[in-house]
């Protein structure tokens, strides 16, 4: 880890932040995954790829920073766009928090991507595949937040109710969200992202703050992505984690000595994603 972030103790520093060397080192990391197409990638290879592109985006924007080029990357996503890559719940999604983020939310593209994302909605009210998914997808409702963040963020009109009720046939007793009555840590996240984007009172998830309690309890420090979760997840519920200085070493020392995080503190390469999950975390914690 580098010196500049044991500058301070571990028990002032959730208050007092990193600095701004700290700070530095990170986005020179996601900049230099910066490719020539306007876009991201952690591979640092053409092409880019979308996804990569939306982490470094959104962890630039974390850290209060814009793109070097920000119109080559606007331009890559409209690219996609052109190409049909982007014609999912996930690329319209992707492109929709880019183009926010740099401020190229333009009105033809709200149209588009109101009526591209509706067109997907599963009879059962939600979005996504109802059976069948994907191994690597870390929770039956994460397409169905994604689109309700498009729909959000673009102000289109559709029935809230639906999709509220659709996340509600996920909650099992335990106050966790998934299939078949299995909580999953993920599920549960995306359930209290879309609740709260809908507009839900937090109060009325009491059962679910216990289950996430629980799961913090209980809490192995293994893996980034379920720090990511389980955080953020109080955080849709307006809670707060209760042992921010063990989950702050934990995440620093994911960091690598090229200013990116990896997914674990011992093994593994730096990528944009676990950046992102990283920073996320660490501005939740109060340290950004």
């Amino acid at each position: 880890m580098a010196d500049s972030v044991r500058e301070f103790s571990t028990e002032c520093r959730v208050f007092s932040g990193l600095n701004n060397s700290f700070l530095e080192k990170v986005a020179q990391y996601v900049e230099r995954c910066h490719l020539e197409d306007g876009g991201y990638f952690f591979a640092r290879v053409p092409p880019s790829n979308g996804m990569d592109t939306y982490f470094a985006i959104k962890s630039l924007s974390i850290l209060g920073l814009k793109p070097d080029q920000p119109q080559a990357t606007a331009g890559f996503f409209l690219d996609q766009m052109k190409e049909g890559w982007l014609d999912d719940v996930i690329g319209m999604f992707l492109a929709t928090e880019v183009f926010s983020e740099l401020g190229q939310v333009t009105d033809d593209f709200k149209r588009f991507a109101g009526t591209q994302v509706m067109s997907l909605q599963n009879t059962a009210g939600g979005f996504g595949a109802l059976e069948n998914i994907y191994i690597e997808v870390p929770s039956e409702l994460e397409a169905t937040y994604r689109a309700t963040k498009t729909l959000m963020t673009i102000g289109a009109d559709f029935d809230k109710e639906k999709i509220a009720g659709f996340t509600f046939n996920l909650l099992n007793p335990d106050g966790g969200y998934g299939r078949e009555g299995h909580s999953t840590l993920a599920s549960t996240y995306y359930a209290t992202g879309i609740h709260r984007l809908l507009g839900a009172e937090a109060g009325k998830f009491a059962t679910t703050g216990e289950f996430l309690r629980k799961r913090e309890e209980n809490l192995q420090l293994l893996f980034i992505e379920d720090i990511y979760w389980l955080t953020m997840g109080l955080a849709n519920l307006y809670q707060k984690i209760s042992f921010p200085d063990r989950l702050l070493s934990f995440i620093l020392d994911c960091q690598r000595l090229n200013g990116g995080f990896s997914r674990a503190t011992r093994i593994g390469i730096p990528t944009l994603e676990y950046t992102f999950y990283a920073l996320s975390v660490l501005r939740v914690l109060g340290a950004l």
